[in-house]
Formats: structure tokens, C-alpha cells, sequence
């Protein structure tokens, strides 16, 4: 190293820096959103139906303030000199002006690019991408605005309904048929798992995390006021709770540890039968505590919400408690629908599938056109059969491309012989049905067709598009929670990918068209 040459600081190497002209970088993001825009174009009723969804939800808002507004002004008393004040007919309620409204084109945008990202705009990732961007600088200053907060972008986008994802979805079939980059001929159906927002859970941890919740909101009651619980009990009883969970998870694989997780879980739950028979009077009159509160209805909502957060974990308590018993004590097998697999989410199920380790959270179905746009998405709830989700799959997605395929593939799970029956009854002519179930309903001659085979080999193409909507989009992991919630994320992310195919599609026709238009030398 030479010591000897002057090495030189720049002063302020962040000065802001004159641009005369500031244009988007040439990206995946920039193709993203110039797709996303000329999506827009094409179906101008999206904006139409994203207003009407933040109509709905300003009215939501408007009705909690007029509601907190009408407490005040009948606990306020008129001067003697002034005349009472006529009561007046509830009027239906209607926006007015306020402060500008983000536009819908924005919140389209943004529900777009949250599916792009696969994570909500508060993850750390995401806060980065958005304020490094110079193509979102350069979008947002066309737009004349500002990019919005965080918070606001999340509140918005939530807003938005389900349905109008689907419609969102609707549209950009057809754009696909418009700019003829499928035909929606062929249709292919499978199913996947999702790991919910949650955790795996053990009795023992449940029963530990219930009463660590009662303790957080019991605590707290006092904000809403309502009489806090005295949990200086509880939490004792927490410590000595939270101390045989461990030893339960510490003693798997030991000698004796049959015996001793067994003594274990029975002082685990005589504790918590315990906490639950001495909570539920005193829930029971914080109830009636709650409904007799003379307060804003806003703040009395927030009390009556906490009461019930409370009744919801004392029964979830006596269920896990119930589970318990009879699985560890009794030795019995006790059905899902028994159980308790998350407190965080109730709606995420146990989904075993195939070979797979098994996880908690959905099992969504999903299909696929020949040249890999996403043509359905259904959530059902829990580990529901493929067989019972196969027609209506069908019958949606016929209805959103306007076609009716040609050729159906799908694995075996979705075999039944009224499947068969009702896929060829809608006029599909090819029905094909992988494995021994499949091969047993379809007939040997087609069975054995180049035709029928060609269909076979296209049915792993769905998984294709299952690999690349978890790799490329955090499909497999979701971070709402909820079936509505779980589902609007899991369209959202489709959204994204779909507009990355037609991006693709429509890259690889213009390479192709330019190839073709190239004039190729003559040899001699």
C-alpha cells in the first residue's frame, strides 16, 4: 500500500444532486408497474369498484364518529337562555368533502405491488425498495403527489374487497385473450399448503399461552374502565405453568418420560381448570360491566371487544383442557375439529398432504391455463378433499375466460366417478384423471391415446406454477390472518404473478416478431 499518495474525502457526498431530466430505471419493477397501468386502461371498472370499496369503508369511518359526536351532544346541556335542540330524523349517511382521498389508480397500484413484493409495506424489505426507487419517485411526481405512508397504503389496500380482487383477476384474462397470449383451452387444477401466521402448537403450550393472554388483557381492562383483573395470582401460577411446558419439551426421548409428561400434564391442567372456574364470574360481570359503561360508543366497542377476547380464551382454555385430557390422560385419539391449532388465527387448519410434513394453516386450490396464468384460486376452509373442489373450480374459471376447455388434467385426488361424469356432461372433451382412481374411470382406448397422455405430461406444469408463486412471491407463507383476510392475500399474489406472465408472454412475442421481421441473407 502506498502510504505516500493523498487520499481524499468528499465533503458531503449527499448533497441533492439537479436533475433536468429524471427518468424510471429499466427494470423488472418498471415493466411491473407500465403493465399494472395498461391493465388499468383496459378495465377502467376497477377503478369504478376500488372507489366503491373506499366508499364503504369511509362510511365505516364516518359512522364511528357520528355515532361518538351524537354521545357527546346528548350529554351536553343548553344554555337556559337557548332553546332545546329539535330532535331530528336519522338521516342516511353520505361522504362530503374532506381531505383529498388517495386516487383508486394509486391504491390498485399499491395492491399490485404488494403481491409483487410478497410482504406488507411496514416489513423492512419493502419500506427500502419504495424509498430507494427512483421508478416510484418518478410515478408518484407524475401523479403530482406524494408517495403515501405506510400506514396509509396498508389501511387502503385492505379496504379493498375480495370481489373486486376477483375482478381484477377477470381482467386480466381478459387482456390475455385481447392480446392473444392463451386460449384458455386447457385447464389444470391442483392444490397446495400454506403455512398460516401462527405457530405449531403442543397442549402444553396453548394452555401456557392462553393464560399469559388473559394476564395481558386482563391488566389493561383498567384504559377501558372497566375493573382490571388482579392476575398477581396468574402470573405465579403462569411461572409454575410455563415451567412443566418445558420440562414436558425437555423430557421427549428420555426413559420414564411416558410416565412423567403424563404426571406433568395433569398438574398443567388442574391448574388451568382452575383459572378457568375462578375467571369465568368475574368475566361473566365484566360483561355486564361492559354493556352498562356510559361512554363514547367508540371507546365502549373497544371495552365490549376486550371482554370478549376474554369469554373466547377462557372457552378456547376448557377446549385445549378437553383435548388434553382425553388424548394424554385417556389415551384417545381426538378429531381435528376438537382441537385447538392457533390462537392467533382460528381459522388455520391442520393440512396434511401427500408425503409432505405437515403444517398449520390452508390448502388452497389453484389452476392453470397452458401458457401459466392463473385462472382460479379458491380457499376453502381446513383440509377440505380436492374431489368436492374440482366442479366449482371449473364452472368459475369457464365463466371468467368465456371458454370451455378442451382439456382437463388433474391428479387423482380429484377422482370420482361424478367428476368424470359432470366434466364431460359441460362439454370437455378430454377428461384426464392421473393415477390408479384416474386410470380405473377413464376408458383403456383413452386411456392409452397419444392424447390422453400428451394431457398426463401437462398436468405437472401446475406444479410449476405452485414452485414459482412461493419462490417468487411468498405464496407458502401468508402474514394476515383469517380466511377473508388469508384469501384477499393469496389473490393479491396472484395478481402480481399474472401480471408478470403477460409481461413475459408479451416480451418474448415482440422478440419473436422482430425475428421474423429481419430479413436473413441470401447464401450462395
Amino acid at each position: 500500500m502506498n502510504l505516500n499518495r493523498k487520499q481524499e474525502i468528499p465533503l458531503n457526498p449527499f448533497s441533492p444532486v439537479v436533475a433536468l431530466f429524471l427518468t424510471p430505471v429499466d427494470s423488472d419493477l418498471f415493466d411491473f408497474l407500465k403493465e399494472c397501468h395498461e391493465l388499468i386502461l383496459s378495465a377502467p371498472r376497477l377503478l369504478v369498484a376500488v372507489d366503491e370499496d373506499l366508499d364503504k369503508h369511509g362510511l365505516r369511518k364516518k359512522a364511528v364518529r357520528v355515532a361518538d359526536a351524537e354521545w357527546v351532544a346528548n350529554r351536553t346541556r343548553a344554555l337556559p337562555c337557548m332553546p332545546e335542540p329539535k330532535q331530528e330524523p336519522a338521516k342516511p349517511l353520505v361522504l362530503k368533502q374532506g381531505r383529498p382521498r388517495t386516487l383508486a389508480y394509486v391504491v390498485i397500484i399499491a395492491l399490485l405491488l404488494r403481491g409483487f413484493w410478497g410482504a406488507g409495506f411496514k416489513s423492512s424489505d419493502v419500506t427500502s425498495n419504495m424509498q430507494e426507487s427512483m421508478t416510484l419517485s418518478v410515478f408518484f411526481t407524475n401523479l403530482g403527489m406524494k408517495m403515501p405512508g405506510r400506514s396509509t397504503l396498508t389501511e387502503l389496500v385492505n379496504a379493498v374487497t375480495n370481489d373486486t380482487r376477483l375482478l381484477m383477476l377477470d381482467a386480466q384474462v381478459a387482456r390475455a385473450l385481447q392480446l392473444n397470449l392463451d386460449d384458455f383451452k386447457t385447464f389444470l387444477q391442483d392444490s397446495t399448503h400454506v403455512d398460516g401466521n401462527t405457530t405449531w402448537p403442543t397442549d402444553s403450550r396453548l394452555m401456557v399461552d392462553i393464560v399469559a393472554r388473559l394476564i395481558r388483557v386482563g391488566e389493561k381492562l383498567g384504559r377501558v374502565h372497566l375493573t382490571p383483573l388482579d392476575c398477581e395470582g396468574l402470573r405465579k401460577r403462569l411461572k409454575k405453568m410455563t415451567r412443566l411446558d418445558l420440562e414436558i419439551a425437555f423430557s421427549q426421548g428420555k426413559k420414564g418420560s411416558k410416565r412423567s409428561r403424563r404426571r406433568r400434564y395433569e398438574k398443567l391442567l388442574r391448574m388451568s381448570e382452575g383459572i378457568q372456574s375462578g375467571l369465568t364470574p368475574k368475566v361473566d360481570k365484566l360483561a355486564d360491566d361492559a354493556k352498562a359503561l356510559d361512554m363514547r360508543p367508540s371507546r365502549k366497542a373497544f371495552a365490549e371487544r376486550a371482554v370478549e377476547r376474554l369469554r373466547s380464551d377462557l372457552e378456547a382454555l376448557n377446549k385445549v383442557c378437553a383435548a388434553c385430557e382425553a388424548r394424554v390422560i385417556y389415551e384417545k385419539k381426538v378429531p381435528i375439529s376438537d382441537k385447538i391449532l392457533s390462537l392467533s388465527d382460528p381459522d388455520a387448519g391442520f393440512i396434511s398432504k401427500g408425503q409432505r410434513v405437515p403444517v398449520i394453516g390452508y390448502k388452497p386450490q389453484l389452476a392453470r391455463s397452458a401458457n401459466g396464468f392463473l385462472t382460479g384460486i379458491h380457499l376453502p376452509q381446513g383440509n377440505a378433499p380436492d374431489s368436492k373442489n374440482l366442479l366449482p373450480m371449473v364452472d368459475e374459471v369457464s365463466g371468467r375466460t368465456k371458454v370451455i376447455p378442451a382439456v382437463a388434467s388433474v391428479d387423482d385426488g380429484y377422482a370420482s366417478k361424478e367428476n368424470w361424469n359432470e366434466l364431460k356432461a359441460r362439454g370437455i372433451e378430454v377428461v384426464s384423471i392421473s393415477g390408479a382412481k384416474g386410470r380405473a374411470l377413464t376408458p383403456v382406448e383413452d386411456w392409452e391415446s397419444d392424447v390422453y397422455g400428451e394431457a398426463r405430461n401437462k398436468r405437472s406444469a401446475v406444479e410449476s406454477l405452485m414452485y414459482t408463486l412461493k419462490q417468487g412471491f411468498d405464496f407458502g407463507e401468508v402474514a394476515r390472518r383469517g380466511l377473508e383476510a388469508v384469501y384477499g392475500e393469496l389473490i393479491e399474489k396472484g395478481l402480481a404473478y399474472n401480471t408478470c406472465v403477460t409481461v413475459r408472454l408479451r416480451r418474448k412475442a415482440t422478440e419473436r416478431a422482430m425475428t421474423e421481421s429481419t430479413p436473413t441473407k441470401a447464401t450462395g
